[in-house]
């Protein structure tokens, strides 16, 4: 009986490049790339924001890593069904600025598409509006490391996929050997990712930790606070005017980020009705205080025409004149007491709706921190 011999592969001629195992292997190795870049810039935050009640942070984190992802498996098909090592070179150029982009904006573009996407009402609202700040520096300096890590793979390519094929052998089976070989350079794409992102300005997840702690920390003490801060080294003190306010369960919101200055705004809502905004400064929790007054309290003044207390310095809420005149012309509609309730929230960007006496109801758009500022008011059906 003859003896039965495997089909070599001949990878010495041109044709290699046009059969579907050279793209189907550049369109993994490509896949696999951008998966490193996004873990790499994003898999450390995600962890942490996985440990907090925050629910809208980590789909955004989530749909970076999946564009970079798409991104890398494109553009590794495509330079692997083109096979040429200048045009390699180029394209992996091209995904190096954009995934740069892409750690450079998530944080605010991605976070407001999420934001649109769980509620529609917030639809074209600047949710997270981009801040020009230290980003851009990360841009600059870390974009060296990833186009050296790309470019240098984008150099071997060619010779990486062929030597794969050799190993996947005529029936293209991926065995171990051909896995570990396409796994072997990505802690050089991880690790070039998580540089560039750590010389990004981006403080949110380290407030939304510093505020999470200290909340922890403060709802189950029954002491005085500044005893418990010399004791754990937490901020919980920027708690105390709040401390009776504090619930079992609550969940955190990014209200504001301002990496010009390293603050963040954090919003805390409990099941307790108690609404709160925490701001930190270069991750330390500097204040605490109920959010409610500017959005009630100041909306009534608005409605009724009569000023706030004195003594409440946060009940000012400042307005569009276009606003402000829409809610005196139907003072007498809703009357001197008019029922006032916050219905949904996104960023700063909050929807107030406000019910008179004699049935009449409008939604008001509120938007800004300090300060505050009623947008627009609309009439709404009960």
């Amino acid at each position: 009986m003859a003896e039965a011999r495997p089909l070599d592969l001949d990878l010495s001629g041109p044709e290699v490049h046009a059969l579907p195992l050279y793209r189907r292997l550049g369109l993994i190795n490509g896949l696999l790339i951008g998966l490193a870049l996004g873990l790499g810039a994003w898999g450390m935050e995600a962890w942490r924001i996985a440990q907090l009640p925050i629910p809208l942070y980590l789909p955004s984190l989530l749909l970076g890593l999946a564009a970079m992802a798409a991104l890398g498996g494109a553009v590794g098909w495509l330079s692997s069904r083109i096979a040429r090592t200048p045009v390699t070179v180029l394209l992996w150029g091209v995904t190096a600025i954009l995934a740069m982009l892409l750690m450079g904006y998530l944080p605010y573009y991605g976070r407001t598409l999420v934001a649109w996407l769980a509620d529609t009402r917030f639809w074209d609202k600047p949710i997270y509006p981009y801040t020009l700040g230290g980003t851009v520096t990360g841009l600059v300096f870390g974009s060296l490391l990833i186009l050296l890590a790309l470019g240098l793979l984008a150099l071997l390519q060619g010779h990486r996929l062929e030597s794969l094929m050799a190993e996947a052998g005529h029936r293209g089976r991926l065995n171990g050997r051909v896995w570990v070989s396409l796994l072997l350079p990505l802690p050089l794409v991880f690790l070039a990712a998580l540089v560039t992102q750590s010389m990004m300005s981006n403080p949110a997840a380290a407030a939304a930790n510093v505020v999470h702690e200290a909340i922890e920390l403060a709802r189950v003490y029954e002491g005085d606070l500044i005893d418990l801060e010399q004791e754990t080294g937490v901020e919980v003190t920027a708690l105390r005017g709040v401390h009776d306010r504090l619930g079992e369960t609550y969940s955190l919101a990014i209200v504001d980020v301002n990496p010009l200055n390293s603050t963040v705004i954090i919003r805390a809502d409990f099941d307790n009705g108690a609404w709160l905004y925490c701001r930190v400064i270069n991750d330390q929790l500097s204040f605490c205080y109920d959010a409610a007054p500017a959005y009630t309290i100041g909306l009534r003044s608005l409605i009724t025409g009569e000023p706030p207390p004195e003594d409440c310095r946060g009940c000012i809420l400042q307005a569009e004149e276009d606003a402000a005149a829409w809610l005196a012309e139907r003072r007498d509609a809703f009357g001197p007491d008019p029922a006032i309730e916050r219905v949904a929230q996104s960023g700063s960007h909050v929807l107030m709706r406000v019910t008179g006496e004699a049935g009449v109801a409008a939604e008001c758009w509120i938007a800004g921190v300090t300060p505050a500022r009623l947008l627009e008011c609309t009439e709404s059906v009960n």
